[in-house]
């Protein structure tokens, strides 16, 4: 499935989340797609930030389309692991 979202790298317990906007629903990227989603959040962190934090990754939102394929069933409430495909349309915002 595709919808627009939300990535975000927890830098205090590495969480890694796709929110799906609209929804109260998250997504983890499954071992498959997680470096994959990580290297797209570390894409979007300016250079004068990777030397200044030490999760750089976590210094950034990134919004996109994601094509998702979930690989566990939907439980409302639950974040649900899922293989992600691709973040069509990327952009970053800075966390504050």
């Amino acid at each position: 499935m595709t919808f627009h979202g939300r990535a975000n790298l927890y830098g205090g317990d590495l969480q890694l989340r796709i929110w799906h906007i609209g929804t109260h629903h998250e997504y983890e990227p499954d071992e498959s797609s997680w470096d994959t989603v990580l290297d797209w959040l570390n894409a979007g962190v300016k250079k004068s930030d990777r030397q200044n934090y030490a999760i750089p990754a976590s210094t950034v939102y990134m919004f996109a389309d994601f094509l998702v394929c979930p690989t566990e069933p939907f439980r409302a409430g639950w974040v649900q692991q899922a293989s992600i495909k691709s973040a069509l349309h990327r952009h970053y915002v800075r966390v504050h």
